[in-house]
């Protein structure tokens, strides 16, 4: 019974954990990794607090399995939060419109996003953000033992506000490109008010593609910067949301 706790927890970081996670990884890898690490973290696992009782463990299955699918949703979401701020640039620069196939997610997405977002899987196996994922999930069965999972409202306020500062890291990697086309509009505005005979919309749009890729060059390594911090404090957050949870 203790095996099948600890292989629910394993198991659900695989079904949303960024890279562990993938389409792209099959089935049957998943499982056999799974497998493997319950083996090592069996030891970790405190055998007393299984109840006999199928009901109690069928429940106490349903928690561990969420636990893990929690832990794996925090990362996947500040991939999800940098890919957003790819879709702020895509949209300001007018290249809302141009959608191409996201080959980890199997779905479409905005240009400059899909840029973003493969930067953040470099930066992501970079700074070994798999291995913090592999040390978080190993400390949260001392953290947050075995069915000891509880959900409150504090618990609720504290998973908002780690979230709200994953959003906010979008927006700081999304803000100097979209504030620089924002002063290009208000120039081909002045522009138009100046001189009534130019068609700001012809000219418009390759203006502001212009200036958005050239801002988006000259501020990626402050992206980068800013998405190395973001999961150089993944370990952080991992063990920040399992106290959350602790009973």
């Amino acid at each position: 019974m203790t095996f099948l706790l600890v292989l629910a927890r394993v198991g659900g970081i695989f079904t949303s954990a960024p890279i562990f996670g993938n389409v792209n990884v099959t089935v049957q890898v998943r499982v056999c990794v799974a497998l493997s690490l319950t083996f090592v973290f069996l030891p970790m696992a405190q055998a007393g607090s299984v109840s006999p009782d199928m009901l109690q463990f069928f429940f106490a299955i349903i928690k561990e399995t969420l636990i893990g699918v929690l832990m794996g949703f925090l990362a996947s979401l500040m991939f999800a939060a940098i890919q957003m701020a790819g879709s702020y640039i895509d949209l300001s620069m007018g290249l809302g419109f141009a959608q191409v196939v996201d080959p980890m997610t199997k779905q479409s997405g905005a240009v400059i996003g899909q840029l973003q977002n493969l930067a953040a899987t470099l930066v992501f196996l970079a700074v070994n953000g798999h291995h913090m994922m592999i040390t978080g999930l190993a400390e949260s069965f001392s953290i947050l033992p075995l069915g000891q999972m509880q959900f409150s409202p504090e618990s609720a306020a504290g998973m908002l506000g780690m979230f709200a500062t994953i959003f906010m890291a979008a927006l700081r990697i999304a803000a100097p490109v979209v504030g620089a086309i924002f002063l290009t509009d208000v120039s081909l505005g002045i522009l138009a008010r100046t001189v009534p005979q130019l068609n700001v919309f012809i000219v418009g749009f390759p203006a502001k593609l212009t200036v958005g890729l050239f801002v988006v060059i000259a501020v990626l390594p402050i992206a980068i910067g800013v998405m190395v911090g973001l999961f150089g404090g993944m370990h952080g957050d991992i063990i920040a949301l399992l106290k959350h949870l602790r009973a």
